[in-house]
């Protein structure tokens, strides 16, 4: 690509700008802002969990030595400064693989967005309505930018959430700050231009978690940046030479960014988990189920085979070597094989203790991952689907196919379910009361004049000194 090309199509960065803009609360259709109550629910739920483990204590420990100010660190007693919070909050989130996820999206929204838009709802004295607009605004920027990144973008190597979910935390900020059209567009394009996270973290280490904190914070940062006056590139996100679509792979569908923008919600489509692995596992870890309770056994199965996608068997597909909770959290062989012999993959089922059980691991060995063509050919719809095939050692064979993950579309968790694992994964860090009291501020959050007692409720002082001795559950 010349670098003096100039871009093709409408002007991407600076319509979306625009939009963020002019967004109003009452442009925000009331079943999509119900569902975004049970994101917040379920994001702080994640985060409160993701706190509690050696990631969350590191970034949270960070991040209040190194910046001072006013905004929560959860599951602590302690503050710290809007973009530390955003770090640490953000890396909490998505520290156990249980945060929400967009199928075709391809981000997990609520890790990037909702740490953002409250440390910046803290520290700018915010109501509970301006915080839910916020997050409609980042949530709908970062699912439509996934759409348009296509299958290409991860399988160019990047994380999307990190990458992507830069420009949906500082899509939350700019609304949330109350930006102008100009501000808003130049906090995208800072934005853009913090766009990191390579996928090489799957297989291990903290830095997955970290992707989610980063993108968070580099939001923060741009929305402060450009309330200032600092201006980034126009073209950002669609310039043909250095720009976010062009330079990491991106190859799907640019319209979708732009196309029926504030009247159809992609938002609505936002799924949650019930497995705490990849969400390109999860299909894997419900058809292993399916298979269990037809009465195959470890001892019965003599290969598994799991068709999936290409974006799917490269997240997941790679060959299990025992290292740490993050690498058996985004194997799939993993998953299948603590699966069928636990028939669960929450959170017990990544204990230390776990991760190189000689069953296990016997048991990951003797399951193959392959692409399937016909789920291929399905696109980013069928991107978490797998088809088992499960042969048995008297000879016969059996088969199940889930087209959509447990959350996914046409397969949705009902709400009481998305409560009673907020009050699962919330418990540890605040106490059966606290958890609580969160939930029923979220779920009058747009009647709250100041975010002042949800921040307050996501922890409390005298559980900070238990709370950092935590370890892994």
């Amino acid at each position: 690509m010349r670098a003096d090309a100039a871009p093709a199509g409408p002007p991407i960065t600076a319509a979306l700008g625009s939009w963020i803009a002019e967004l109003d609360a009452g442009d925000v259709p009331s079943v999509i802002r119900d569902h975004l109550k049970l994101c917040l629910l379920d994001t702080l739920g994640c985060g409160l969990f993701g706190a509690l483990q050696p990631w969350g204590r590191i970034t949270a420990s960070v991040a209040s030595e190194s910046a001072q100010g006013d905004c929560r660190l959860w599951g602590f007693g302690e503050t710290s400064g809007a973009v530390a919070a955003a770090l640490a909050n953000g890396t909490a989130v998505h520290g156990f693989e249980l945060d929400d996820v967009h199928l075709s999206g391809q981000i997990h929204p609520g890790s990037v967005t909702v740490p953002a838009a409250l440390a910046l709802g803290e520290m700018t004295g915010a109501t509970g309505a301006e915080l839910l607009t916020a997050l409609a605004a980042g949530y709908e920027t970062g699912i439509r930018l996934g759409v348009a990144a296509g299958r290409g973008h991860g399988l160019s190597g990047f994380h999307p959430t990190g990458t992507l979910g830069a420009v949906a935390a500082a899509a939350s900020a700019a609304r949330l700050l109350g930006l102008d059209a100009d501000a808003a567009t130049a906090t995208l394009a800072l934005g853009a231009t913090q766009a990191s996270g390579l996928y090489a973290a799957r297989t291990g280490g903290m830095a997955k978690r970290f992707h989610a904190g980063h993108a968070a914070s580099a939001g923060v940062t741009a929305g402060l940046l450009a309330r200032r006056g600092f201006t980034g590139a126009r073209t950002a996100i669609e310039e043909p030479f250095g720009g976010l679509l062009a330079t990491m792979g991106c190859d799907g569908d640019r319209g979708a960014l732009l196309a029926d923008l504030g009247e159809t919600w992609l938002s609505g489509g936002v799924g949650f988990k019930i497995y705490s692995t990849c969400a390109s596992a999860q299909t894997v870890v419900e058809g292993v189920r399916q298979l269990r309770a037809s009465g195959v056994t470890a001892d019965a199965l003599e290969t598994l085979e799991v068709h999936m996608g290409s974006i799917a068997v490269s997240n997941v597909g790679w060959r299990y070597r025992p290292n740490d909770v993050v690498a058996a959290q985004m194997n799939g062989r993993y998953a299948a094989a603590v699966a069928l012999l636990d028939g669960d993959a929450f959170v017990e089922q990544f204990a230390p203790d776990r991760l190189a059980d000689p069953a296990i691991l016997a048991l990951t060995e003797r399951v193959q991952f392959a692409v399937d063509p016909h789920i291929e050919s399905g696109g980013l719809g069928l991107r978490h689907a797998s088809r088992l095939v499960a042969r048995l050692r008297d000879g016969t064979t059996r088969t199940v196919y889930n087209a959509q993950r447990p959350g996914g579309p046409g397969n949705e968790i009902a709400p009481e379910a998305v409560v009673a694992k907020f009050r699962r994964l919330a418990r540890p860090a605040i106490g059966e009361a606290g958890a609580e009291r969160l939930l029923d501020l979220v779920m009058e959050i747009d009647s709250l004049s100041t975010l002042s007692p949800l921040a307050s409720a996501l922890a409390r002082p005298e559980l900070h000194e238990v709370a950092s001795q935590r370890s892994l559950p």
